[in-house]
């Protein structure tokens, strides 16, 4: 499958691997049977109730309140609440990102979850999938509109690889620079680091590291990936001992 090329804000280009419509459709499916569940249970505690406790018009109050409403705001809740998933693309290890490979802003979400009904709804259920298969980026409209597209979540890395440098006082820093950079800055230099052992990329590498250059103004005799570990431990240790 075809990777998505995605600049970021810091201008260094990521490629994401998009959602196939087969996951796509198994997480949809998977969130259906959630719908189920969810109006189950309600039905059986709708049934428990003894009737002489509330008139018609509370019942229906109650039924709309916590029966549907919950429904049909399900895919918009999670993905807010979720970070770009719900339930079902949880399980796919599928999430929703912006174009800049950004997290998507309730406003996007929302209008991802407006669009659903032309994408799914009864008389259109194939536009989603039609527009997902032919756009090249993953999308549907919802995610045209948007500015948003659903990726597929790379396996994470060992708890050795992701755990911070032990950094003691004695520790020397090579770049000072590196106090230009924020906290942000440093997770995108960890997760290029990560994509380029799992693909290979060492232009991705070298482009971050170009970047970082520019924005810093310094050069180094450093190759790309020994500068960007080492910009990640300069950063560490100045976030633990600079202001003493």
């Amino acid at each position: 499958m075809s990777k998505i090329k995605i600049r970021t804000a810091q201008n260094v280009e990521v490629a994401f691997t998009p959602a196939s419509i087969g996951d796509r459709i198994i997480a949809y499916l998977i969130d259906l049977v959630v719908y189920f569940a969810w109006i189950l249970v309600f039905s059986l505690i709708a049934t428990w109730l003894d009737d002489s406790l509330f008139n018609n018009r509370i019942r229906t109050i109650l039924f709309f309140g916590f029966g549907i409403l919950p429904l049909f705001f399900y895919d918009l809740i999670c993905e807010i609440w979720l970070n770009g998933q719900s339930i079902g693309k949880r399980a796919r290890n599928i999430k929703v990102i912006k174009l800049d490979g950004s997290a998507p802003t309730i406003g996007a979400y929302i209008l991802r979850w407006i669009f659903r009904i032309i994408d799914f709804s009864i008389f259109g259920q194939w536009v989603g999938v039609v527009a997902i298969a032919a756009g090249g980026k993953g999308q549907r409209l919802g995610d045209m509109v948007a500015g948003t597209t659903v990726v597929r979540i790379e396996p994470k890395v060992s708890l050795d690889a992701l755990r911070q440098p032990v950094l003691d006082e004695a520790y020397e820093v090579m770049i000072p620079e590196v106090s230009l950079l924020s906290d942000a800055d440093i997770e995108i230099i960890r997760q290029v680091i990560q994509r380029v052992e799992e693909t290979q990329d060492e232009r991705l590498q070298s482009q971050t590291a170009q970047k970082l250059k520019e924005i810093m103004q310094i050069e180094s005799s450093l190759d790309d990936n020994a500068f960007l570990t080492q910009v990640i431990n300069d950063h560490t240790f100045l976030m633990a001992y600079g202001d003493e």
